[in-house]
């Protein structure tokens, strides 16, 4: 992908990523954090009230589904109660990536300019 020109130190430069976009892409990934999380706080005490009313042992199936799901079942709570962070701290990663590309890029422009 040939990226767009912008202008480093007052000459033209190429970036390979399109900033602005890429900016956007990773503010996104930061709300989705904010979106799962919110939905989990909302959705897990509302689960953990199903699961104690619904019973086990209506036949072979779901005594095996729930013997399944028992055993998951920490694992998946763990992985949804981080997901909040996770996401919110790959959205920051991302945006400080774009910031440090373009820095990037200005140093080297600058430096070509000097030889």
């Amino acid at each position: 992908m040939a990226g767009e020109q912008i202008s480093l130190h007052g000459g033209g430069g190429d970036l390979d990523m399109f900033p602005s976009e890429t900016s956007t892409a990773a503010h996104a990934i930061g709300d989705a954090g904010r979106i799962i999380g919110d939905t989990w706080k909302a959705a897990g005490p509302a689960l953990a009230a199903d699961e104690a009313v619904v019973g086990t042992g209506l036949d072979d199936l779901s005594t095996a589904f729930r013997t399944q799901y028992n055993a998951s079942k920490p694992q998946l709570e763990q992985l949804a109660a981080g997901a909040e962070d996770n996401f919110t701290k790959m959205g920051t990663n991302a945006l400080e990536i774009v910031a440090n590309y373009i820095e990037l890029a200005h140093q080297q422009a600058e430096r070509l300019r000097r030889l």
